[in-house]
């Protein structure tokens, strides 16, 4: 993943829900059935990654269980066309999480 990264460089690790820290989890979970890809923000879900709707439920579950957030149900999921798209809805729901729960994200 190349651009809107968001890096500690002290550490030289993404903070835990950064963009790039969403989409090497979203890396991870596409590659349990694939080939590893790197992925760009701009990757068309269903066209670059090539995702179908039964892949996509398989990605989105890893990630829920990932970040301990509710994708499946969540319309806004459905509508992301690319990769950034999701990550910002992934992005939106573990920050809302962690407002929730009263913990910092």
């Amino acid at each position: 993943m190349t651009e809107n990264t968001a890096v500690d460089t002290a550490a030289g690790t993404a903070a835990p829900h950064s963009i790039e820290a969403i989409v090497a989890t979203l890396e991870d979970a596409i590659a349990v059935d694939r080939p590893r890809r790197d992925l760009r923000l701009t990757d068309s879900i269903s066209q670059d990654i090539r995702l179908d709707s039964l892949a996509l439920l398989e990605v989105l579950t890893r990630v829920e269980e990932e970040f301990g957030i509710e994708l499946i149900d969540t319309p806004e999921t459905y509508t992301a066309g690319t990769v950034g798209d999701l990550a910002a809805v992934i992005q939106s729901k573990v920050a809302a999480t962690g407002a929730d729960t009263g913990q910092a994200v």
